[in-house]
């Protein structure tokens, strides 16, 4: 394959690709098992990778069509066939797999409790946790109470691997659990836009030091915003309120952009470099929660200092990106 065609390749696979693909189903993590050796952890692994791979290799439907009673005589279907062609025939020519930014936190599973997983219990026995993990309780679409627990990635393959080890045809309900973090220590005034809170003079001299501000805790508490944040539809959508903002900016950021078309705003090497955008108060916890589910764990809640156009400078946080940025 010449470039001109691997390049054509890609161009056809991202023109098929979803904007996020889809969990595989246990019948095909099962059919991978079988055709290629993987673990079931492994399996669920290779399937995604493949679906988000624009690189991998593309069998045409007219292609398919020829081989496809052999194939699936032999247990294939046209996905697990694409990969065992891409085993054989990728070259150098193909894109290395990203490797994923240190900073990027491992991600978060709600887990429901139902079927063999139906307590806290059987899940911390399943994964091989330390710590029973706390049952969350909510109602599903008809309104009926339900029940889930976080489990990070490690936990959902251990689970996975539980249920195959015992044959069970259980399919778990893993919903991801996307949401900015939010943790302002006390004692330091780690994290903060563009500061290094390691160096002695941006450490503070006692608990009620500025730069300790505002708590974690603490409410109401200004929020600066530069992007989709920003937009009034979109803030009335998620809170259900009019917004009122104020026009800011902060310094020791700059903006940058993460998929092409996200702005992400990250630390400035210059203390005075400075962005634009606007201030907003969030009145409580739960409007703050709405917000961090918005702009998921792509993002952290961070100290700043905002200049609210026509007051003084006042103390707040904003959302860091915490991903790879764009070139």
């Amino acid at each position: 394959m010449d470039f001109l065609d691997e390049l054509e390749s890609m161009a056809q696979v991202a023109i098929q690709q979803p904007q996020q693909p889809d969990e595989p189903d246990n019948g095909d993590i099962q059919r991978w098992q079988s055709l290629f050796g993987y673990t079931y952890a492994q399996a669920a692994q290779k399937i995604q990778e493949h679906r988000s791979d624009l690189s991998r290799v593309l069998v045409t439907e007219s292609h398919w069509e020829i081989v496809r009673a052999e194939k699936e005589a032999q247990g294939y279907d046209k996905e697990a066939y694409e990969h065992s062609c891409g085993l054989v025939t990728r070259t150098s020519l193909l894109k290395p797999q990203k490797v994923p930014s240190k900073t990027t936190r491992p991600s978060l599973y709600l887990l429901k409790l139902e079927g063999p997983l139906s307590n806290v219990d059987q899940v911390k026995a399943a994964a091989g946790l330390h710590e029973t993990p706390t049952e969350l309780n909510a109602t599903d679409d008809t309104g009926k109470p339900t029940a889930f627990c976080k489990v990070d990635t490690e936990g959902k393959e251990k689970i996975l691997e539980f249920l195959s080890r015992r044959g069970s045809r259980f399919e778990p309900t893993f919903v991801r659990y996307s949401k900015a973090e939010k943790d302002l220590p006390a004692g330091s005034a780690y994290p903060t836009l563009g500061v290094d809170t390691t160096m002695p003079q941006h450490r503070p001299n006692s608990m009620d030091d500025p730069k300790l501000a505002p708590a974690q805790n603490e409410y109401p508490v200004w929020y600066f915003f530069y992007g989709t944040l920003a937009d009034p539809v979109v803030l009335k959508r998620l809170l259900g309120c009019d917004p009122s903002y104020q026009p800011a900016s902060v310094n020791r950021g700059v903006l940058k952009t993460w998929g092409g078309k996200y702005k992400a705003l990250v630390d400035s090497v210059d203390e005075k470099a400075e962005v634009q955008g606007h201030a907003f108060l969030v009145q409580d916890q739960e409007q703050e929660h709405s917000l961090q589910l918005y702009e998921t764990d792509k993002y952290e809640v961070v100290r700043c200092e905002i200049r609210i156009s026509g007051q003084e400078t006042v103390k707040g946080l904003t959302f860091r990106f915490i991903g790879d940025v764009d070139p």
